[in-house]
């Protein structure tokens, strides 16, 4: 492993096809085949997000790994890395300004977004666990980095109950509160806002990934405003830009 970490995700692809995850590991992943191109084809309205983990789970070649265990760090780098493995790292996608609503393409760069490693491989144990004290309750909770398996759950939070989403992600998050494992969404939903807030910055701290978050200029009003990269199913589906 390097003793020096790459800082974004072209320096992480050690040699190619090799890459070393924000979990502080090494894997090996390989392009997308035809066969799995169809699977986004005909999957894209119902099941998109299945399809996505089925072909993650089919191009990471290193043994033993389980796409559904990954940190959620690591998935969206492997997304990101297999969208580079196999289009390159131009990606265009539609966005709209919020100032004067012109609908415009932007050419993003992705090998250039920054990666965020863990600060101790050791976090990346899936029993490993942290303790947080809320400033304002004083409150201590025990809490895990999220995986694969709990993104699935968020997304189907967000799309069902999305008034709930702040409080359910805190609830994954949850082992214990104050030595009591079971802990219900009433619990966070009762927090003070700033015990929310700081436990929302020591999550960042701790979590690795991918800044998906960029910056992008309308060429109309020439306003700057942040975006999260679209990384549905069409993001492996590229696009060329229009004239």
């Amino acid at each position: 492993m390097t003793d020096k970490l790459p800082r974004n995700l072209a320096e992480a692809e050690l040699a190619p096809g090799v890459f070393l995850f924000p979990g502080r590991w090494e894997g090996q992943m390989r392009e997308m085949r035809v066969a799995e191109e169809n699977m986004l084809l005909t999957r894209r309205k119902k099941k998109g997000a299945f399809a996505i983990e089925s072909i993650l789970q089919a191009c990471i070649l290193s043994e033993g790994i389980d796409v559904r265990e990954m940190l959620i760090g690591d998935r969206v780098f492997a997304m990101l890395q297999l969208r580079r493995i196999t289009y390159g790292d131009e990606y265009i996608f539609k966005t709209t300004c919020p100032r004067c609503e012109t609908s415009f393409e932007w050419e993003e760069n992705l090998g250039d977004l920054p990666v965020k490693y863990l600060a101790d491989p050791a976090y990346a144990d899936p029993d490993h666990t942290f303790r947080f004290v809320f400033p304002k309750s004083g409150k201590t909770i025990k809490w895990r980095l999220l995986r694969g398996k709990d993104e699935e759950r968020l997304v189907v939070a967000r799309r069902e109950n999305p008034e709930m989403l702040v409080a359910y992600s805190m609830l994954l998050r949850c082992v214990e509160i104050e030595g009591e494992k079971k802990v219900t969404s009433r619990f966070f939903n009762e927090l003070p806002a700033s015990d929310a807030a700081a436990f929302r910055g020591e999550v960042e701290g701790k979590e690795c990934g991918v800044e998906t978050t960029i910056t992008i200029t309308c060429p109309e009003c020439r306003m700057d405003f942040d975006v999260d990269l679209p990384l549905g199913v069409d993001f492996f589906l590229p696009r060329k830009r229009t004239a």
